[in-house]
């Protein structure tokens, strides 16, 4: 038996005001979308915004239903939307936040699949940037490092 450790690197600013001006708007229109979210049971809004390689930015929120798994997150509703009607532009960013809290918010963990699969068949990693109403935003520059050990295509053949 041996001990093996899987570790990462990621950026921490301390606020959004130390992003570039073009990740600052991302993180900003991410926020601001999070209020527009359809959370009557958590309570918890989430923004989610998209930055496309031709520099298209899409917006989208949770939405939420009273049978639980028929809700959406707002990080695979808005990728979902992006894959759907603009399939061969690659996605750049992926900002996530929350009016809720002041810490950076992570995707959950079926998110953090749906933005690997994402990667995998564009072929190229999505820097994501995670945030909370104020306070530090963090960088991680694949949505792998987020889910290490992940489960891919190679697996199903």
């Amino acid at each position: 038996m041996k001990k093996e450790k899987i570790s990462f690197e990621y950026e921490v600013f301390d606020s959004i005001h130390d992003l570039s001006e073009e990740n600052k708007v991302l993180v900003s229109k991410a926020n601001h979308i999070s209020k527009s979210a359809y959370a009557p049971y958590s309570k918890f809004h989430v923004g989610a915004a998209v930055e496309l390689e031709d520099g298209q930015v899409f917006v989208s929120s949770n939405q939420e239903n009273a049978s639980y798994p028929v809700g959406t997150c707002a990080e695979r509703g808005l990728l979902a939307y992006v894959n759907a009607n603009f399939p061969n532009i690659k996605v750049k960013k992926l900002a996530v936040s929350t009016i809720n809290i002041n810490v950076p918010l992570p995707p959950c963990g079926m998110c953090r699949q749906y933005i690997l699969e994402i990667e995998k068949k564009q072929n190229d990693n999505i820097a994501l940037f995670l945030s909370g109403n104020e306070g530090q935003v963090i960088k991680v520059d694949a949505a792998k490092d987020l889910l290490p050990l992940n489960f891919t295509e190679d697996f199903l053949d």
